[in-house]
């Protein structure tokens, strides 16, 4: 028997929004089904969930760990509570650009051109520095604010009047469409004075939890969606006494994120026959592209030993970045270089941690040409799926992150950096010039930040590697949707969480447009 018109599957950065916004119509019933715990109050939110000046990726975590390179293992922060990602993360709120959604619609994504986005993120957001801008939003529920000059620890001080000198030019606000190259504050969703993460829980559940229409279940994880020949019927979950049950409803939303979407979905008999045979789970829909095209932003750090009095604890982690086209690139603002204020030794290997805090710079590749696969390795769902990154696997990332290298080494010996510097970590001028010592460099030591998409990717049926449609339906399946960051075809030029809010915003049209 049909209970909820609609089962929404993760209260993470989309699953919250689409639930809030569903039962702004009272008549539409709404079940939110989340893994990790539901704070009903800021009052009662942890410290680490709020604290927007550093991440939080243990307490509130699935502990997920990723082969991010061939025999090396990386661990895999995802939220695991209400909120999701955005409650833990570390608050950069940066666009797509035009050029990301002209190549989504290009592919055969009607509905999802840059004319269609571009509302999307100016409704979401409060732009405390540029609301005033046509481009720009003033009464969403997301604050974004930038570092102002007094607010600059002495790391990044130096390193904007470094980047200056070597050229970068300064930009204000570095969700400008034009995507312009350049040193500028990061755009930031913190409220008040700045220390207050708002997360999508925050921003959207804290208001629409009372509503009679939505019923929110935390502590409840979803193993597989139920299905009467191709139609989603329900899902199959397990509560924190391991009891189980079954849930029916309307229409099934998968919101559960890059990696946990397709990981339900393959339990649930939808994915390539080969993997579910394997696992001996009988087949539903035969869809190759589940799991498929992992695509992340790979991240390499150059480090430096901090003059005394430099980094302190209460520094803030990040404020500042600088976007740039790499030579020979096809897409714009595909790079970038964060300005790392402080860093632990004990997260840079070759490092000496008797000498404490470091800064640095961070050099992350913006547009991918690598891809992994998220693989179940067993149909239990308490045993993690296998991540298999595979960074820098194409030789045109390899080129980029060895150029970025390059620059986030220049910037620290040179200028401004350079005269807060006591010497740099494991590099010399010798090692840098060598390409074949940085590109084993890369490869020994570069990081995901934690941004993955495309796995459950959108597009036509005539792409074997699209799950959804450009209504977010999955191919074949009726009653079935997924709405979270595993869409996204291919990566966006930036960091992924608003263009996250953006997607569940779209579907929250689309079906009020009868799609």
């Amino acid at each position: 028997m049909k209970t909820f018109d609609y089962i929404i599957v993760g209260a993470g950065t989309a699953g919250a929004v689409i639930a809030s916004r569903l039962t702004e119509d009272e008549n539409i019933k709404v079940l939110l089904l989340e893994a990790g715990p539901h704070f009903t109050s800021i009052e009662d939110t942890p410290r680490d969930l709020l604290d927007s000046r550093a991440v939080s990726v243990d307490a509130h975590d699935w502990h997920y760990i990723t082969q991010v390179t061939p025999g090396r293992d990386f661990p895999y922060a995802r939220g695991k509570v209400s909120g999701g990602c955005s409650a833990v993360n570390g608050v950069i709120s940066l666009r797509g650009l035009p050029q990301d959604f002209r190549a989504w619609a290009a592919a055969g994504n009607t509905g999802w051109d840059w004319e269609d986005i571009l509302p999307m993120y100016k409704r979401i957001e409060n732009d405390i520095d540029f609301g005033y801008a046509s481009y720009h939003g003033s009464s969403g529920k997301i604050p974004i604010q930038r570092f102002k000059p007094d607010q600059y620890s002495p790391v990044v001080a130096s390193f904007k009047e470094s980047a200056m000198a070597d050229g970068y030019a300064w930009v204000p606000d570095h969700n400008h469409p034009n995507g312009y190259d350049g040193v500028g504050p990061i755009p930031m969703n913190r409220a008040g004075d700045g220390s207050l993460r708002v997360s999508s829980s925050i921003a959207y559940l804290l208001d629409a939890q009372s509503r009679p229409n939505l019923t929110i279940k935390d502590r409840t994880m979803v193993n597989k969606v139920l299905f009467s020949g191709k139609q989603a019927i329900g899902v199959e979950v397990i509560h924190a006494d391991n009891s189980v049950e079954s849930i029916f409803g309307g229409e099934v939303i998968l919101s559960a994120g890059t990696i946990n979407s397709p990981s339900i979905l393959l339990r649930s008999g939808v994915g390539p026959v080969d993997d579910l045979d394997r696992l001996k789970i009988d087949c539903v829909n035969n869809l190759q592209g589940v799991g498929s095209n992992l695509i992340d932003h790979s991240l390499a750090v150059v480090a430096s030993y901090p003059k005394p009095g430099i980094v302190n604890e209460t520094d803030d982690d990040v404020q500042m970045v600088i976007h740039y086209t790499a030579p020979g690139s096809s897409h714009i603002n595909d790079m970038q270089i964060y300005c790392l204020g402080k860093l632990g030794a004990e997260r840079f290997p070759g490092a000496d941690p008797t000498r404490g805090l470091m800064f640095g710079t961070g050099i992350v590749i913006n547009r991918p040409e690598s891809r992994g696969r998220v693989t179940l390795q067993s149909s239990d769902p308490n045993q993690q799926p296998r991540i298999d990154h595979r960074l820098n696997s194409h030789a045109e990332d390899m080129r980029k992150m060895v150029d970025g290298v390059r620059r986030g080494y220049e910037l620290l010996t040179t200028g401004a950096l350079k005269d807060i510097s006591d010497g740099i970590a494991v590099l010399t001028d010798d090692m840098v010039n060598d390409t074949k010592f940085i590109e084993q460099y890369i490869t020994d030591r570069s990081a995901t930040i934690w941004h993955a998409v495309g796995t459950c990717k959108m597009g036509p049926a005539t792409d074997n590697h699209a799950v959804v449609d450009q209504y977010l339906k999955v191919h074949e399946c009726t009653s079935l949707r997924v709405v979270d960051c595993s869409i996204i075809p291919d990566h966006v030029s930036r960091n992924p969480m608003l263009t996250c809010y953006a997607i569940a915003e779209r579907l929250v049209d689309l079906i009020r447009a009868g799609h």
